[in-house]
């Protein structure tokens, strides 16, 4: 009950998101694949310009398919479709707590992932980090049911494997991680078990060379690219992805860097700034059950390597890293898992009675605390930071708020609003020009100009400090999206063509009252 709730609550929500930065461009590959698919297509045209060629387009194909049959706006299917693999990420990572820490691990893990607060918003319009971390989910729960017995992979898990791992591979080719893992636990069952019988040896690299080569052929379905050479070309995407040549300025600790020049503690400074602290102390508590003996403790050390690898491997190779840490999602559910892992094994025990009701009491504060904030920053939730930086408006100017730039929705929502209140259309324009055009398709009453003749213009507060700060106190500003504790996003001025409209303008209406027709 717990789980089709939140697919209710994921999916609704997924009406009050924006478009967001990269969309356009994954939507029209997605049309290309599915051109390609239907024999319209050539393979030859996907060339691998721009970098495009080296995603998987399953998501993308998922989202066209629905938009042959339903005449809704496409990046409002676009977004009800990312909220539904957003779910299947909260539903299998409480598969999986539950499966190797008991039912209510696993419940306490469906709800922390759900109410975190990126993770959710990344469940509306995120269409390549969060479907891949949701795959993740999946495929570490199927690898999860390996036997800890002889035969340890029986075909029929192999299968459910390679199926988990063909999603995922089919959206980013990090997805062949999965099979080390997966090879990685049998070699260790077998040490464990002390199974060295050359038979069973070979049995073994048999269905795990199997296993590879049928999620290579499976996971390029929805890669043109790829299907060129499936054996080979998605390790060339892999290490294509590690060194992605972006050179584009990333804010962070208030400083202005290049990508490739980040501090190597990019990635743990902000997987521990944009963690909810209920989470932290979960995954810190279950870090101290490691010392332990016993199942548990090894699965616990397991999901912890699964975890840090992919930072550590970001580190060493000085992998380009930039929007927070979107591109290592991937590794949230797990660590969300082991979050689980730490609260249920400190309220389980029974030898210190005040020691259960204290961590009863911070587990309910820690949800308490999220919670509270996914309310009041509904639809923002996406530029959420703890207290280690102050908060959303203690990281303001500082580190890249809405990169995706979901907040320019909020905007040309209240843009409409204004146009409603003066009886006539408004023409629209802004940075960046391709969101403010999409997400203005939505209302009616308003239409994409250039910024020569547009009455209104949205800017988005994305940039160097002194552009920032200069854009959050414009002395011109009609309209601030801001978050609850005062961070602006972005802001609504008079565009070039103010004038024209200003007569018919009554006072500013409240932001309450911004609600678009939803289907639109």
């Amino acid at each position: 009950m717990i789980a089709l709730s939140l697919l209710q609550v994921f999916v609704l929500a997924s009406f009050d998101f924006g478009v967001t930065w990269d969309e356009k461009a994954r939507h029209r590959n997605g049309e290309l694949i599915w051109e390609f698919l239907v024999g319209t297509r050539d393979r030859a045209s996907f060339s691998g310009d721009g970098g495009g060629h080296l995603y998987g387009g399953l998501f993308d194909v998922i989202c066209v398919a629905l938009e042959q049959w339903f005449p809704a706006n496409r990046y409002v299917i676009r977004h009800v479709v990312n909220a539904a693999f957003g779910w299947i990420g909260v539903l299998y990572c409480g598969r999986l707590a539950s499966r190797l820490f008991g039912t209510w691990a696993g419940v306490l893990a469906l709800v922390l992932l759900a109410v975190s607060p990126r993770y959710f918003a990344d469940s509306m319009n995120n269409p390549k980090d969060l479907p891949f971390a949701a795959l993740t989910a999946m495929a570490m729960y199927y690898i999860s049911t390996v036997s800890p017995r002889w035969p340890y992979l029986s075909w029929a898990t192999a299968a459910k494997i390679v199926f988990a791992i063909a999603l995922a591979l089919n959206v980013r080719a990090a997805a062949l991680l999965y099979v080390g893992y997966l090879g990685v636990v049998v070699v260790l069952l077998m040490i464990v078990n002390r199974d060295t019988e050359p038979r069973r040896l070979a049995v073994i690299t048999v269905r795990l060379g199997a296993v590879l080569v049928a999620a290579l052929l499976l996971g390029t379905l929805f890669w043109p690219w790829a299907q060129g050479a499936p054996l080979t070309r998605p390790f060339e995407a892999f290490l294509g992805l590690a060194n992605y040549p972006w050179a584009g300025g990333v804010l962070f600790n208030g400083v202005a860097y290049a990508a490739p020049d980040l501090p190597w503690y990019y990635a743990p400074w902000w997987l521990l700034i944009s963690t909810p602290p209920v989470v932290i102390a979960g995954a810190t508590l279950a870090l101290f059950r490691l010392q332990r003996r016993g199942t548990e403790a090894r699965v616990r050390t397991a999901l912890c390597g699964a975890a840090a690898l992919p930072v550590l491997l970001v580190i060493l190779k000085g992998t380009t890293l930039y929007d927070g840490i979107r591109h290592l999602l991937f590794i949230y559910p797990t660590i969300v898992v082991l979050a689980a892992s730490g609260w249920t094994a400190w309220l389980s025990q029974r030898k210190y009675r005040w020691l259960r009701g204290a961590a009863a009491v911070l587990l309910a504060a820690g949800l308490v605390e999220v919670i509270v904030f996914d309310v009041r920053f509904h639809p923002n939730q996406g530029v959420y930071f703890n207290q280690l930086v102050g908060g959303p408006r203690g990281a303001f100017a500082k580190y890249d708020m809405d990169y995706w730039g979901n907040c320019v929705f909020d905007a040309v929502a209240w843009s409409a609003r204004m146009a409603r209140l003066s009886g006539r259309p408004i023409a629209i324009s802004g940075t960046p020009a391709h969101l403010v055009q999409l997400d203005a398709e939505r209302f009616p009453e308003l239409y994409f100009t250039h910024p020569s003749r547009g009455h209104l213009n949205v800017q988005l507060s994305r940039g160097s400090v002194a552009g920032v700060t200069g854009l959050a106190t414009r002395p011109d500003t009609l309209h601030r999206v801001q978050t609850a504790d005062g961070a602006v996003l972005c802001v609504v001025v008079p565009g070039l063509a103010f004038e024209e409209l200003q007569p018919f303008l009554s006072p500013a209406p409240p932001r309450s009252s911004l609600h678009p027709a939803r289907l639109r």
